[in-house]
């Protein structure tokens, strides 16, 4: 029994450790303890994975003792610790994560784990994270653009994540400022989604986010005619059948971004003072771009303007020239 965490980028990150576990010892049977509904979404289809419990009591729990082999704890949050204290009592092999290494990515110190509980037997490690969306997922990505008069095939579509984790537990606190350290600001996404259209009409802004980004969202839509709103629209794996069919998504320190690492599509990750090394894109991209400054209010709509511009010059080069300079660390 393996108990993930709660968060959709920490679930996201004990994927492939969870895949080589499973390729690795195939005989097992991988059972999972998700702490959210979100979790859940992550893991969903997933063939690496038995059964799945999401946030199931501590009663259901015991009943399942006499099932279960090994525990595991993939994660250190103060949830997973809480039923994993459970699991400590039932008198079987129990192994838990160390402390957190500050800068030492997540991701490889979940496959670091579990390869010293399982040691490989080849040598060949998949690190990519593991999503599978279904066929019913991608109808209704399909319905999306439908109902949003979107043509994939016509326009010229780019990502925007508005939100996080900290925004979303924040909700009541921060619908009043509208902004928050770790996201981009509201004015710099409402003056990049004006260069776009002033370039090209065709080129639309597609905005992405929870419930609680929901009003956010709103008044983006209210700014700018080529903004098209997808927030809390979509499961997590409907996010990732969007993302595989956008030209560049752009993304703050969250969930998001790594489901844009899952989908392997161009990516520019904005940083603020947040650990890059220990929460940043994994594994290496074929296209990526990382602006990391002090504040994201000094990550200038204008400097992502120019890379998405060169980013989209590979894909469109009928349609736009290379820009003349990229900004890609705000001292």
């Amino acid at each position: 029994m393996m108990i993930t965490p709660e968060r959709l980028g920490d679930t996201l990150m004990c994927t492939p450790a969870i895949h080589y576990l499973k390729s690795h010892y195939p005989d097992i049977e991988i059972n999972i303890i998700a702490l959210s509904d979100l979790s859940a979404e992550v893991l969903q289809n997933n063939p690496a994975i038995h059964k799945m419990y999401v946030l199931p009591s501590y009663k259901l729990i015991r009943s399942l003792k006499y099932q279960i082999d090994y525990g595991i704890n993939i994660h250190y949050g103060r949830l997973v610790q809480n039923y994993f204290q459970l699991i400590k009592l039932f008198s079987i092999p129990t192994f838990e994560i160390p402390a957190v290494k500050p800068f030492f990515h997540q991701a490889e110190q979940c496959l670091e784990f579990i390869q010293s509980i399982a040691p490989e037997k080849s040598g060949i490690i998949d690190r990519t994270y593991k999503l599978y969306p279904s066929e019913a997922d991608k109808k209704h990505v399909a319905h999306l653009f439908e109902k949003n008069k979107i043509n994939p095939s016509k326009d010229i579509l780019i990502g925007c994540q508005i939100g996080c984790h900290s925004l979303a537990k924040k909700r009541l606190f921060f619908a009043k400022k509208m902004n928050h350290p770790k996201i981009w600001p509201l004015e710099h996404i409402q003056t990049f989604a004006k260069l776009c259209e002033k370039y090209n009409p065709n080129i639309k802004i597609i905005i992405t986010g929870s419930q609680s980004e929901k009003k956010l969202a709103k008044k983006l839509v209210q700014s700018s005619s080529n903004i098209v709103d997808f927030v809390d629209q979509t499961t997590v794996p409907q996010l990732h059948t969007l993302l595989k069919q956008l030209k560049i998504f752009i993304s703050p320190d969250t969930g998001l971004m790594h489901v844009a690492c899952s989908a392997n599509i161009p990516l520019i990750a904005l940083f603020g003072p947040t650990e890059l090394r220990r929460t940043g894109p994994y594994p290496e991209l074929s296209d990526l771009t990382i602006i990391q400054a002090p504040t994201m209010v000094e990550i200038s709509p204008e400097s992502v303007f120019k890379i998405v511009m060169n980013k989209l010059v590979k894909s469109e080069p009928q349609l736009l020239e290379p820009a003349s300079h990229i900004i890609e660390v705000v001292a």
